[in-house]
């Protein structure tokens, strides 16, 4: 009967134990997953906020499959414009004015969800290291129902996206003046 007993004590700690493991790696994992996906309040990074416009010695990352225009035209056109991604408002030339948008971000989303996007993340991505960081920004109508543009954020500080004539371009932030 002693051995009954101690074996039975036995299979319940191990189990104890395998519940705590298990419950400490889930609060883990969410921990670690809150922190990736959101570090400050808000739907964007306050660094993220703000005027990107391309930088003077900018080129075209890709071109479309089938161009209406030529890159001269399409980076003159770009430089002319830009992005303007705040809480009030979203804004490229390609998309136009977008009122309210609602931001979805991913973090270290890696190179495939610039593929699902149609944009060719291998040539793109020899623009920057090979460790570089890919945050995915979604854009969304104000009622969070329309997907609106998907851009990326590489090493907190590129942006890259489509502009005119659906290229691809790099975009830095502007710098406040003031």
């Amino acid at each position: 009967m002693r051995r009954n007993n101690s074996t039975a004590m036995m299979i319940i700690m191990c189990l104890v134990i395998v519940i705590t493991f298990t419950v400490a790696a889930i609060m883990f994992a969410k921990g670690r997953d809150s922190i990736d996906t959101e570090e400050q309040p808000g739907p964007l990074p306050e660094s993220y906020v703000g005027s990107w416009a391309l930088p003077g010695d900018s080129h075209v990352l890709q071109s479309p499959r089938n161009a209406d225009m030529t890159e001269d035209d399409a980076l003159a056109d770009e430089n002319d414009f830009g992005v303007t991604m705040t809480y009030g408002v979203y804004s490229t030339h390609r998309v136009g004015s977008i009122s309210n948008p609602v931001y979805k971000m991913e973090r270290n989303c890696g190179t495939a969800a610039m593929d699902q996007q149609d944009m060719q993340s291998d040539g793109i991505m020899d623009e920057f290291s090979d460790t570089a960081s890919i945050t995915k920004i979604e854009v969304f109508s104000e009622d969070g129902n329309a997907l609106i543009d998907t851009v990326f954020m590489i090493d907190d500080e590129y942006l890259v996206y489509f502009g005119t004539g659906n290229y691809v371009f790099c975009a830095v932030k502007l710098d406040a003046v003031g």
